[in-house]
């Protein structure tokens, strides 16, 4: 019975039972698990109130001094449910020292409690913990901007494409351009429209997409870059957290984008873009810049610019030579990416992969197994028959 709520007819009877003479008050509340000083103060109930002082009553303090107060509850609950998008803990705190109440805010925990009071999130247990980051910002404006492109859909499922530049040191959007894909016109056309509104960048850093020079770091865009000043930094291959900053501004803007109707044509999307950049730099407070808002942290320093002079241009093939495995089904994957079949007899063997320009040669040990001309548009290079070189069966080894 320890830890139970013990019913207003067991009270009762022990109160009765504890009257009767010779009966023992110690041996009484053992055998009900009880204490002796609970019998008393029901027992005091009793003769004051009658069987209605045997009730149970509620444990929780006449007053709570460190209670939220309600006003400030149904502010945070306002600011999380009115926001164009969803808000955590500590965008609400920044929104309420900016001034929405007028007083300070409290701590992201207790507001997080009010959130979560009011089912307003949910548990994400598999959420990776934020002591596990390693941020690394540039320290000037236009020290770097990250570029990448993002698809979205119109009224009628039709495809469009979003091409966004952020800055990488404020976070500030410098520009969100739609367009009919990933293309090197529309890549530039980004970078040249942020330029006009916030001045070129010392640096640009990218994805390893064909429009972005692809791995062969070739191409128009690289080339217009480099004659504006502007170094070209890639990312590395399967590895988007090099560019984590502009990939979680997709999320952000795909969750305002889900909030708004969906637009019908192209131009109708480019509006929804604009307004959405006003209100991403202008009105967001980032909890990476400690509640300011991209605005207010790209003017808060000088700003970084291109060298002053041309850079070379990114002309001469780079050599690049890597070992990889082939897969079960005698697939080797290579960055880019590219497949190139090479055949299930060699399933798990590890082979070289030599890279100059477009051209690729696969090789086992020293012994070559495949030559290749690469095209920017193709990805998987099926198994030849017969090879392509005298022989794709490396050499036996001779036995001993």
């Amino acid at each position: 019975m320890a830890g139970e709520v013990v019913p207003l007819e067991t009270r009762l009877a022990l109160i009765t039972a504890g009257e009767l003479p010779g009966v023992s008050v110690t041996a009484l509340c053992a055998e009900l698990c009880l204490s002796r000083q609970t019998f008393y103060r029901l027992r005091a109930r009793y003769r004051t109130e009658g069987p209605s002082g045997l009730a149970p009553r509620s444990r929780r303090p006449h007053r709570s001094p460190n209670a939220i107060d309600p006003a400030v509850e149904l502010e945070i609950i306002r600011l999380r449910s009115e926001w164009p998008t969803p808000r955590g803990a500590a965008s609400i705190g920044d929104e309420l020292r900016r001034g929405a109440l007028g007083h300070g805010a409290p701590s992201p925990s207790t507001i997080h409690r009010v959130l979560v009071r009011n089912g307003l999130v949910g548990p994400q247990p598999n959420k990776r913990p934020r002591s596990s980051w390693k941020r690394f910002v540039y320290p000037e404006p236009n020290g770097c901007w990250q570029i990448d492109a993002t698809a979205w859909h119109l009224t009628d499922r039709a495809p469009a494409w979003i091409m966004d530049v952020l800055d990488d040191h404020s976070r500030l959007l410098v520009a969100a351009l739609v367009c009919t894909g990933p293309t090197t016109a529309a890549a530039q056309a980004a970078i040249l429209s942020g330029a006009q509104r916030w001045g070129l960048p010392a640096r640009v850093l990218s994805d390893n997409g064909t429009c972005f020079g692809g791995p062969g770091r070739t191409g128009d865009f690289p080339s217009s870059l480099a004659l504006l000043g502007i170094a070209l930094s890639h990312s590395r291959p399967y590895h988007p957290q090099t560019c984590g900053k502009i990939e979680r501004l997709h999320q952000t803007l795909k969750q305002w984008l889900a909030t708004q109707p969906r637009a019908a044509d192209l131009a109708g999307l480019q509006t929804q873009l604009d307004a959405f950049t006003e209100f991403y730099n202008h009105h967001r407070p980032h909890r990476a810049l400690a509640g300011a808002t991209p605005a207010e942290a790209w003017t808060a320093r000088d700003r970084a610019g291109p060298a002053e002079q041309p850079r070379p241009l990114p002309d001469q093939p780079r050599v690049s030579i890597s070992r990889r495995r082939v897969s079960r089904g005698g697939v080797l994957e290579l960055p880019g990416p590219i497949s190139v079949g090479i055949g299930t007899h060699l399933a798990g063997t590890e082979l070289t992969a030599l890279r100059y320009g477009q051209q690729l040669l696969i090789l086992h040990r020293t012994h070559p197994l495949r030559a290749l001309t690469l095209t920017p548009a193709r990805r998987y290079y099926r198994q030849t028959s017969p090879p392509l070189l005298a022989t794709n069966r490396p050499p036996t080894q001779p036995t001993h």
